[in-house]
């Protein structure tokens, strides 16, 4: 005797009214990357810099 599986069913395909959504995310996710470049920016260039320490994790000198 065969035993066929059931077929779930296929996804309804709804169009998209706008992509606001989608520009609204784009335009967050360049806010914190331009963010982050400049803290990075800071920290690299800034007059603190990153400390070095004679071993990995030490507290700086």
């Amino acid at each position: 005797m065969c035993v066929r599986k059931p077929k779930a069913p296929r996804p309804v395909q709804v169009a998209a009214y706008d992509n606001q959504e989608a520009l609204a995310q784009g335009d967050i996710e360049a806010t914190l990357r331009r963010r982050r470049r400049g803290v990075a920016a800071n920290i690299l260039t800034g007059a603190t810099g990153i400390p070095s320490t004679p071993t990995m994790g030490g507290p700086a000198q």
